[in-house]
């Protein structure tokens, strides 16, 4: 292509590819209007370590299923330049603590302040055009964090593939079969108005590279906005919600990969809290993240820590009380339970058994004097057992992951095995305590067979079915289940839920309804917005297929839930203010604020 034919037609050319068909599973699914979520995160990227959890964890994984990944494979440089600038933008872009707060109460005392989505939809635009401007015309920001690549000819290759690679998302045959120097010219020559243009075309196109984009951009937004989405990618009927309650988790895996970039998890607490407290919405009482190795970096240093000890922040986070800060009263309390993330790098038991040397990620670990030291395993476990003891005497649930994924590295992964609960939930110390094993349902290890259901009992889920057997306070949530939105993968995890659920008879009773939103907003042909067949329908069609009856569904998708988070009435008359229900009616009288809602659980 020459440059006068490339600048003449503008950027905004070619559609995108077209999506392949839209399911037709959910057409003769139940409704089920009374819904819980015990499963899906909220956060934006201020919440996160983003940029080293996307370059260590997602990229790396990606590159293995994703084509626009694996294109960079022969430009690593060029990936990670990329990445750099989309959170470098996204960082920017999104609101801080104080800043949602301030939004929330202004459009709560009058709500025409409130933002609308057509202003939504232009800030994500602007986002975008940012991020492409960042890359044509500021190259000084590839030097605001260490990154591996090298000033001079080495930095701009990279980000010659980065142009490239946008510009052949319009123009197919740019540049094709090898770049001359009018096509440099073209590259290095596009106006402001021009990358704007192509920003604008690659946000509203259909294809993977849009939905990648619109993903990324979720995390430039509040958090109530991200709550608010996910009531209305349920289904909700005018002002009617299907989603009785959402419980988004709080991750905290900072110190595992070395990147402090983000909110503190004290001040994540405090402004889910105010979404908690909202006069209107969806309900939203979350999950706070607690790591251990967090909690055994702060004993080892006996009490020494910039964030303040660990468990003093769950305690804040779910127990309700009223702190004086001057002459304001402050109100803790409006988590429901606590999140792990084992594979990271620790096992939920039994880290003691593991060398020092097998914690090699990160590095400082292994310090005296930075990290934890000698007995690295067996410092992890007296932080859990902190966890666990409290958990247990106070009736809170935990939410732990526990899939071979998105961990630094397989030996990590290995460690977010199932089988480490069975060691928790048989010991004495522990008698209440209530665990969600989440992630159930991708079979990994029969799905690679002809016959899967013949493997079935080689696959984590398998471990988890016994553990459902021998403890009535075990759970596991069907979330982030993306293969059901495809043919050839559903059929397959149906023979498998076929085989699991003849084997194990009563899993109806301990299943768990999830989404992992915004997590699985990336997958292909996950339902937009107002579509006629929202994820929990194709869920429900789905768990039919299995075989599970109308009834059974209905307490996969809302009754289990009820009673792994302790919300029914008889769990508040057995245990009173050390009760999931008592403390939310605290919560709500503390904010006053009516707490009848919950009579849905009764």
């Amino acid at each position: 292509m020459r440059r006068r034919e490339f600048l003449a037609g503008s950027i905004a050319l070619a559609a995108g590819k077209t999506a392949l068909p839209s399911s037709t599973w959910a057409q003769s699914a139940p409704r089920i209007n009374r819904i819980i979520d015990a499963h899906c995160h909220i956060f934006n990227a201020t919440d996160l370590p983003i940029e080293g959890f996307t370059k260590k964890i997602m990229v790396p994984k990606s590159a293995q299923t994703s084509e626009l990944v694996a294109r960079f494979a022969d430009y690593p440089g060029a990936l990670e330049a990329l990445v750099h600038a989309i959170t470098l933008q996204v960082k920017r872009a999104a609101p801080d603590l104080q800043s949602e707060i301030d939004t929330i109460d202004g459009f709560e005392r009058d709500v025409e302040k409130k933002p609308t989505t057509d202003w939504r939809r232009e800030q994500d635009r602007g986002h975008l055009r940012n991020v492409l401007r960042l890359i044509w015309f500021n190259w000084d920001v590839f030097s605001d964090r260490p990154l591996s690549l090298t000033e001079g000819i080495v930095l701009e290759v990279a980000l010659e593939q980065i142009k490239l690679f946008l510009i052949q998302q319009i123009h197919e045959g740019f540049g094709k079969p090898d770049l001359t120097a009018e096509d440099r010219e073209v590259l290095g020559g596009l106006t402001p108005y021009q990358v704007d243009a192509m920003a604008d075309e690659l946000y509203s196109r259909d294809d993977l590279l849009g939905r990648y984009i619109r993903w990324a951009l979720l995390y430039t937004r509040n958090r109530y906005e991200l709550a608010e989405e996910l009531d209305q990618l349920h289904g909700k009927v005018a002002q009617k919600s299907r989603i009785v309650l959402m419980t988004p988790a709080i991750v905290d895996f900072y110190k595992w990969l070395e990147d402090d970039d983000e909110l503190s998890i004290q001040d994540q607490v405090e402004v889910m809290a105010r979404i908690a407290c909202r006069k209107d919405g969806p309900r939203v009482h979350g999950f706070v993240g607690f790591d251990p190795l967090r909690q055994a970096l702060y004993d080892h240093n006996r009490g020494s820590a910039p964030d303040g000890d660990p468990m003093a922040l769950v305690r804040r986070a779910i127990e309700v009380n009223h702190i004086g800060l001057g002459k304001t009263d402050k109100v803790t309390g409006g988590f429901i339970g606590v999140k792990l993330y084992p594979p990271m790098g620790f096992r939920a038991t039994d880290n003691k058994h593991l060398p020092d040397a097998s914690f090699n990620e990160p590095a400082y670990l292994r310090s005296p004097d930075t990290g934890l030291g000698s007995l690295i395993g067996s410092k992890l476990d007296a932080a859990l057992a902190k966890l666990y003891s409290w958990c247990s005497a106070n009736n809170v649930p935990i939410m732990a992951h526990t899939s071979h994924s998105f961990g630094p590295n397989t030996e990590y992964e290995d460690r977010a095995d199932p089988i480490f609960w069975a060691g928790v939930l048989r010991q004495d110390a522990f008698p209440r305590l209530r665990v969600n094993l989440a992630h159930f349902g991708h079979f990994n290890n029969a799905v690679q067979h002809a016959r899967p259901q013949d493997h079935v009992d080689k696959c984590w889920e398998w471990t988890v079915g016994k553990i459902l057997t021998n403890s009535a306070e075990a759970y596991a949530d069907i979330s982030s289940l993306g293969e059901i939105l495809k043919t050839g993968p559903s059929r397959k995890i149906v023979d498998c839920m076929k085989a699991f659920k003849e084997h194990f008879h009563d899993s109806d009773e301990r299943l768990l309804y999830g989404t992992d939103w915004s997590m699985i907003a990336q997958e292909e042909r996950f339902p937009k917005l107002f579509s006629s067949r929202p994820f929990p329908d194709v869920m429900i069609f789905f768990l039919r297929a299995v075989g599970y009856s109308d009834l059974q569904i209905e307490g996969i998708m809302f009754r289990n839930a009820v009673r792994f988070l302790g919300l029914g009435q008889a769990e508040r008359d057995r245990f009173g203010e050390k009760s999931t229900r008592g403390r939310l009616e605290k919560f709500y009288a503390a904010h006053k604020l009516s707490s009848e809602w919950m009579s849905v659980f009764d």
